[in-house]
C-alpha cells in the first residue's frame, strides 16, 4: 500500500493556525486539513539556513502521574496491615505453608524515595534528565516538604524523649537495664545456657545457687530503690508512649493534608516549598534546565536508549536508500515491471542545481534540515483540530540534542543569572542552543551529539508517554532515516498515592492513632536494636571490627551518592513496560501512526525532489507492518500492527521488540 495518498491534500503550516471546526479528527488519507499557507523563508529556491529550533511545549498541567509521584513522597507504612501480615504468618506456620512477607514501603515511597530524589535529582552535581509526561518541580517541592517534615518529627521525638528522661530519670534507666537484660538473658540465650550448665552436674548447680544468693544479698538493701525505679519506669513508659503516639498521629494527619492538597479539585498546587529559600532556588534552577532540550543516551542490555524517555526502548529502525533519480514510468508500474520503458525527461540546463549529472533526471538539491522541517510540519498536524476524526492526545513536536552520558556530567547544571536589577532572575538561555542549530549543517559523521526530531504523545492522563525520535543522515548519495521509539510506562503500584475523599478519608483520619501506636512500637524496636549495636561496639572496642565496617559502609555510601550518570525520577518509579492490554495496544498504535506519518512525509519530500522512492516505500512499509513480540521465551503472542495475532514459540535468539 502506498504511503503517499494524502500528501496532495495538505499544506505546510503550524498547528496553531488550524481553523477551529466542530469535531476532532486524525489525519487520514483523503481527509483535508484546514491550514494557512506556508510562509517558510526561501533562498534560491531552498530553505534558508536554520536560525532556531523547535521548542518543547510548556510543561503539561498537573496530571495524575505528577500528583501520584508527589503524593508518594508522604507515604507511611500501614501498621494495621503489618499486624495482619504477622497474624497471617502464624496461620501459614500452623497450616505448613510458606510464610508471607511483612509489608513495607520499600524504596519507591516515603523516606527512602525522598532521600533518593534529593540526592540524585535536586542536590546532584549533574543536570537532571528531561521529564516527560509529568512536572518535575511539583515532585521536588513535595520531596523537600517531606524531608522537612521528617526532620521536624525527629526533633519533636528527641525532645519528647529528653523531657520524659528528665522527669523520670530512674524510670528511663530502669527501661534501659530491662532492655539489656532481656536481650542478653532471653534473646541471646545466656539464661538458658546458664540453667543448662547448672543442671549438668552437682558442682555447677552449687556454683549457680551460690552466685544467685550473693547477688540477692547485695541487691536486698536497695529493694526500695529498685521498686521505685520499676514504678517510675512504668510511668515513664506510659508518658513516652502517649507523647510519641501523639507526635506520630500529627505527622500522619499532616501527610493526609499534603495528599489532600494534591487532589484533582486543586488545579494549581503549590510549586515551591514555603520557608525554604535555598531549596526553592534549586527547584527554580531545575525548572529552567528542564526546558533545555538535551537528552542523554546510553546502552543497556544491548539496546541504545534515551534516558528519561522510557525504559521500553524499541529497536532503532528506518529505511536506508541510495539516492537515485526518479523513473516515473517504472515508479508507477512497480518494481515488478522494471524492464518497462521509462518516459524520457528533458535534461536540465547546465546551470541547474543538481548533484549527479549522470542520472537521467536531475535530483533537486536538499539538506537534511529541509527534510526534518517538512516532517515536523506534517507531524504538527496530528496535534491540531482535524476533520472527521480525533487528533492524537497531547501531541508535542520538538527537537532535542542527544548527547552521550559521558558528556552529560560535564554539561552545565545550573542556569546563569541575568545582568538585571533582580539578582535572582535566572537566565533560561540553553547552553547547547547554538550547537543544536549548527548540528544539522555539519557532516553527519564524526561527532557524538546529534539533533533528533521528537514526536511525543502523552496519553492515559500521563501514565503512557510515547516518544519517537527521528534523525536524517544524508551522506555519500545515501539517505538514512532512523527512528527510535520509546515508551514510558505507568508508575508502579507502590509509587501511587492518591487523595482520599468522603468515607475513605474519614476512616483514615479515625484510624490514624492506631497506626501511630504501631509507629511508636516500631520506634521502640529500632531504638532497642540501636542500643544493642552501640553496646556491642563499645564492648568490642571503638576501633573494633564492627566499627571499622560501619565507617567503611558510610564512606561507600558517600562515594556512591553522585556518580555522575544521568537518572530519571519517572523511570526510577515506573514499570519496565506497560502491563495493561489496552495500554500496550495504544502505545503500539501511537508508534505506528507517528512512524507512518514520518515515512509518508519523507517519501513525499523525496518524490518532490526527483528521487526514486520505490525502495524507501518498501522498507518503510516493512517497518510499519512488521511483527512485534510480546511475552516470555516460552509462549508469546505475535501479530502485526493491523491485528491478527497467533501463538508462537520464541527462542533466545528472537529479535527485540520494534
Amino acid at each position: 500500500m502506498s504511503l503517499l495518498p494524502w500528501r496532495a491534500f495538505v499544506q505546510s503550516a503550524s498547528p496553531r493556525n488550524i481553523a477551529a471546526e466542530p469535531g476532532h479528527a486524525e489525519a487520514v488519507p483523503g481527509v483535508p486539513l484546514l491550514k494557512s499557507p506556508d510562509k517558510t523563508p526561501q533562498v534560491n529556491g531552498h530553505q534558508a539556513l536554520r536560525t532556531t529550533y523547535a521548542r518543547r511545549d510548556e510543561p503539561p498541567p498537573t496530571n495524575a502521574a505528577t500528583r501520584m509521584l508527589a503524593g508518594t513522597m508522604h507515604g507511611r507504612v500501614s501498621r494495621i496491615g503489618q499486624a495482619r501480615d504477622l497474624m497471617g504468618q502464624w496461620q501459614d506456620r500452623v497450616r505448613g505453608r510458606k510464610e508471607r512477607d511483612i509489608r513495607h514501603l520499600g524504596p519507591l515511597a516515603g523516606e527512602e524515595l525522598v532521600r533518593w530524589t534529593l540526592d540524585n535529582v535536586l542536590n546532584a552535581r549533574r543536570r537532571p534528565a528531561p521529564s516527560f509526561g509529568f512536572s518535575l518541580p511539583l515532585v521536588l517541592t513535595h520531596s523537600v516538604a517531606a524531608r522537612r517534615q521528617l526532620r521536624f518529627r525527629g526533633a519533636v521525638i528527641v525532645g519528647m524523649v529528653g523531657l520524659v528522661t528528665v522527669r523520670h530519670p530512674l524510670g528511663a534507666m530502669a527501661l534501659v537495664v530491662l532492655a539489656l537484660l532481656r536481650h542478653y538473658l532471653l534473646t541471646a540465650g545466656l539464661l538458658r545456657a546458664l540453667v543448662r550448665w547448672g543442671f549438668s552436674s552437682i558442682v555447677p548447680l552449687l556454683l549457680v545457687i551460690a552466685g544467685g544468693y550473693m547477688a540477692w544479698s547485695r541487691l536486698r538493701p536497695h529493694t526500695p530503690v529498685l521498686a521505685f525505679a520499676v514504678q517510675d519506669s512504668v510511668a515513664g513508659a506510659v508518658w513516652m508512649t502517649l507523647l510519641l503516639t501523639i507526635a506520630y498521629t500529627v505527622d500522619r494527619w499532616t501527610c493526609l493534608a499534603y495528599l489532600a492538597s494534591l487532589g484533582p479539585w486543586h488545579r494549581t498546587p503549590a510549586a515551591r516549598p514555603r520557608l525554604a529559600p535555598r531549596a526553592s532556588a534549586r527547584i527554580a534552577e531545575c525548572e529552567v534546565s528542564q526546558r533545555w532540550q538535551s537528552i542523554p543516551y546510553r546502552k543497556e542490555d544491548g539496546i541504545n536508549r534515551f534516558v528519561g524517555a522510557g525504559l521500553d526502548a524499541w529497536r532503532a529502525t528506518g529505511p536506508r536508500i541510495q539516492l537515485t533519480a526518479a523513473r516515473r514510468a517504472e515508479d508507477e508500474e512497480g518494481d515488478a515491471r522494471s524492464s518497462a520503458r521509462s518516459v524520457p525527461q528533458p535534461r536540465p540546463p547546465a546551470d541547474a542545481d543538481s548533484w549527479w549529472d549522470e542520472e537521467p533526471v536531475a535530483i533537486r538539491k536538499f539538506e537534511a534540515d529541509e527534510l526534518l522541517d517538512k516532517v515536523r510540519d506534517e507531524l504538527e498536524r496530528l496535534s491540531g483540530v482535524l476533520v472527521e476524526t480525533h487528533s492524537l492526545p497531547h501531541c508535542d513536536i520538538f527537537e532535542t540534542l542527544a548527547v552521550p552520558q559521558s558528556r552529560w556530567k560535564k554539561l552545565p547544571r545550573r542556569p546563569g543569572r541575568k545582568a538585571a536589577t533582580q539578582a535572582n532572575l535566572l537566565d533560561d538561555t540553553w547552553p547547547e542552543a547554538q550547537e543544536m542549530i549548527e548540528e544539522g549543517g555539519r557532516a553527519p559523521s564524526g561527532h557524538h551529539s546529534r539533533r533528533y526530531l521528537a514526536a511525543q504523545v502523552v496519553d492515559w492522563k500521563g501514565d503512557i508517554v510515547v516518544t519517537v525520535f527521528a534523525h536524517a543522515a544524508l551522506e555519500g548519495k545515501t539517505l538514512h532515516f532512523v527512528t527510535r521509539p520509546h515508551v514510558l510506562a505507568p508508575v508502579k503500584d507502590e509509587a501511587r498515592a492518591e487523595s482520599a475523599t468522603g468515607r475513605e478519608l474519614v476512616e483514615k483520619i479515625l484510624l490514624t492513632p492506631v497506626h501511630a501506636l504501631g509507629d511508636t512500637a516500631a520506634l521502640a524496636r529500632r531504638s532497642h536494636a540501636a542500643l544493642i549495636r552501640g553496646l556491642d561496639m563499645v564492648v568490642g572496642g571503638l576501633l573494633g571490627r564492627s566499627a571499622q565496617q560501619q565507617v567503611a559502609a558510610v564512606l561507600d555510601k558517600t562515594e556512591q551518592k553522585d556518580i555522575g550518570e544521568p537518572v530519571s525520577l519517572r523511570e526510577y518509579c515506573a514499570l519496565d513496560e506497560p502491563e495493561d492490554m489496552h495500554q500496550v495496544e495504544d502505545a503500539a498504535r501511537h508508534i505506528s501512526i507517528l512512524q507512518s506519518r514520518m515515512f509518508s512525509t519523507v517519501s513525499a519530500f523525496l518524490d518532490d525532489h526527483g528521487v526514486y522512492t520505490g525502495d524507501f516505500r518498501r522498507q518503510a512499509q516493512e517497518v510499519v507492518a512488521k511483527i512485534f513480540i510480546n511475552g516470555d521465551h516460552n509462549q508469546v503472542n505475535t501479530g502485526t500492527m493491523h491485528g491478527g495475532q497467533t501463538q508462537t514459540t520464541q527462542n533466545d535468539s528472537a529479535p527485540t521488540k520494534g
